[in-house]
């Protein structure tokens, strides 16, 4: 989507190269998809963002808590988020079931990215990405969450042991069927969001476990695939 000078995109598994399990568009670097596809499938999704010659920064992702400013061509972004004023670069992540988060500041021009897993959301990765954000001069009241495509609490089941580990004050967030634990991975995402004053947040409400046309790890693993692809999430400043 594009308004006020800034581009995005959560793309699906359409519209590549790729074939088999990876059909169509996967973008994941680290998969066993001929590098060349990959390759073409990124670059696909780079001329939609625009045609513009632009430097794409995918970070390469650790489920950790880093976010990193974008301000030079560079390639050793280690870290799960990143964030920019700068029109010369578009960022990405790719995510499999996980949260693509992307956060734009349109008054300010100041955009930002965040692959947000459950260890990225305990770690306060979005927390790291807004305060990051506010040091290129972007105001918390001016910025705008975006939540892609990510597994959602019906698809995401999980052990007691890890209710155990995700503690947090938050009503909902997990529930119990048939003596089976589901936990809510957006929910707890907006909350942190609004816990950091951001309160205009826009969820795609797609669940990539149950809808095909977006990779999905936990899919994958049930249909015993030996690797799976990834999802990618652009946006730059137009």
């Amino acid at each position: 989507m594009m308004k006020q000078s800034v581009k995005y995109k959560f793309f699906s598994n359409k519209n590549g190269k790729s074939k088999g399990i990876y059909s169509s568009l996967n973008c994941g670097l680290n998969s066993k998809d001929n590098s060349n596809n990959i390759k073409e499938n990124i670059e696909i999704a780079k001329k939609f963002i625009t045609k513009e010659k632009k430097i794409l920064i995918i970070p390469n992702q650790s489920h950790s808590s880093k976010c990193l400013i974008v301000r030079k061509n560079k390639f050793d972004y280690n870290c799960d988020s990143i964030v920019t004023r700068d029109s010369n670069f578009i960022l990405g992540i790719t995510t499999a079931d996980c949260l693509p988060i992307i956060l734009i500041d349109y008054q300010s021009k100041v955009i930002g990215i965040c692959h947000a897993g459950w260890r990225g959301l305990k770690r306060d990765i979005i927390e790291n990405t807004i305060n990051k954000m506010l040091k290129i001069n972007s105001k918390k009241s001016n910025i705008r969450a975006f939540i892609g495509p990510c597994i959602r609490k019906n698809s995401y089941e999980v052990s007691r042991e890890f209710i155990n580990i995700m503690k947090f004050n938050v009503k909902g967030l997990w529930t119990k069927k048939n003596d089976k634990y589901y936990f809510d991975l957006p929910k707890l995402a907006k909350c942190k969001l609004n816990g950091s004053g951001i309160s205009a947040i826009v969820d795609s409400k797609i669940d990539t476990f149950k809808n095909k046309k977006y990779f999905s790890y936990r899919r994958s693993i049930h249909l015993k695939y030996l690797d799976y692809g990834r999802n990618l999430s652009l946006v730059s400043i137009i």
